[in-house]
């Protein structure tokens, strides 16, 4: 999976902004030629927040113009057919067309599980779920011309929990022949592990009226669709997806040029700031090109390893004077993340490779560049 940045992002303050200031003041000065002073200035390079959204699957988005910002999650969707002979079987069905059709009872379900299984569980969940009857059975199973008509009872159920999200009874509705019966229901605030089931019950009481198809083709279809899905939350499983991150970074020239005359070593420092439920292992490249990131080539690339998606862990190490010469002479530059994530939290019978994620939430990266330069002499 993986999770672009704006290309032209700005990512502020600039790599060693502070660095070239300081040392644009200092050249200002009257300086002895001798002695000589290393100073160490502590640059910070922050890019824009990293958001999460791609770490989700494809049918989720975020729409963050909503107030608060939601997941919006791609209809749902699925029907079944209910054939005669099982569902009147018990009661024994009548085998041609144009014999009665005996009273019958008949349960049965519709599963409509999330269409992508690495999304597990949604929360806040408001949707607006549509179930749609279609008679072919060749009769009318309702049996409105007795005096105890029959009727169809349905139940939206949570998969996860079996919890009863909302249900239905329909007598009165008319289920001629060929029609088709259309009701909505609203979900509000809800939570759907996996997906929703609807339980179909069916009482048909025995009425003398006869079937007028042949019974091997009559069926009874139900159909749901789950459409508007806006959610507060979603719980995924992310199992070692890729993280590449990609942002343009402004640098500027004065500091170039102090740098490349006066730098002697450096050091940088990584912290990643965020409360994910995610871990794993990344990689930091940068360069004077976005073909350069991560190409392996050392005059066209400065590559920062052994780093981990940990949260809030600093995460030093060294930069040479020749690195920091290379960065400076990059006409542009570039800066590149790029990791190997899993999920650290567990639940919904699950091992631990699920991530919580909030449509708000981003992994913020600090980057911090010390340039030790020389001044004087």
């Amino acid at each position: 999976m993986r999770i672009i940045g704006h290309a032209r992002a700005r990512l502020r303050p600039v790599l060693l902004l502070g660095s070239g200031i300081a040392l644009l003041g200092l050249a200002g000065c009257e300086l002895p030629e001798e002695p000589k002073w290393d100073v160490e200035v502590v640059a910070p390079f922050s890019s824009d927040p990293i958001m999460i959204w791609d770490f989700l699957p494809g049918i989720v988005q975020a729409d963050m113009q909503s107030d608060p910002p939601v997941f919006l999650v791609d209809p749902q969707a699925a029907s079944v057919d209910f054939n005669y002979n099982d569902m009147c079987a018990l009661f024994g069905c009548v085998g041609v067309s144009g014999l009665p059709v005996p009273g019958f009872a008949y349960t049965d379900t519709l599963t409509v599980q999330f269409s992508e299984p690495e999304l597990v569980a949604v929360e806040g969940v408001d949707a607006v779920l549509t179930l749609s009857v279609i008679n072919g059975l060749g009769f009318e199973p309702l049996r409105s011309n007795v005096d105890t008509v029959g009727y169809i009872a349905l139940a939206v159920r949570d998969i996860g929990s079996g919890t009863t999200i909302d249900s239905l009874f329909l007598s009165d509705a008319t289920h001629d022949i060929g029609a088709q019966k259309d009701t909505t229901l609203t979900i509000s605030a809800a939570e759907l592990v996996d997906g929703i089931t609807v339980v179909f019950h069916i009482v048909s009481p025995y009425d003398g009226q006869t079937i007028s198809i042949d019974p091997s083709g009559a069926s009874l279809s139900l159909a749901a669709s789950v459409d508007g899905i806006e959610v507060a939350a979603a719980t995924v499983v992310v199992a070692s997806e890729t993280l590449d991150t990609t942002f343009q970074v402004d640098f500027d020239q004065d500091a170039r040029e102090e740098i490349m005359d006066r730098v002697i070593r450096g050091s940088y420092e990584l912290t990643l700031i965020h409360d994910l439920q995610l871990d794993g292992t990344l990689e930091v490249s940068i360069a004077g090109s976005e073909a350069d990131l991560f190409s392996g080539d050392p005059l066209r690339e400065i590559r920062l390893t052994q780093l981990v998606l940990t949260p809030n862990l600093k995460q030093p190490g060294e930069l040479s004077a020749a690195d920091l010469e290379l960065i400076a002479a990059f006409p542009d530059m570039y800066l590149g993340y790029r990791g190997d994530a899993s999920g650290t939290g567990s639940g919904y019978g699950r091992p631990g490779d699920l991530s919580r994620f909030t449509p708000d939430q981003s992994i913020q990266a600090q980057l911090k560049v010390t340039a030790q330069v020389r001044i004087g002499g």
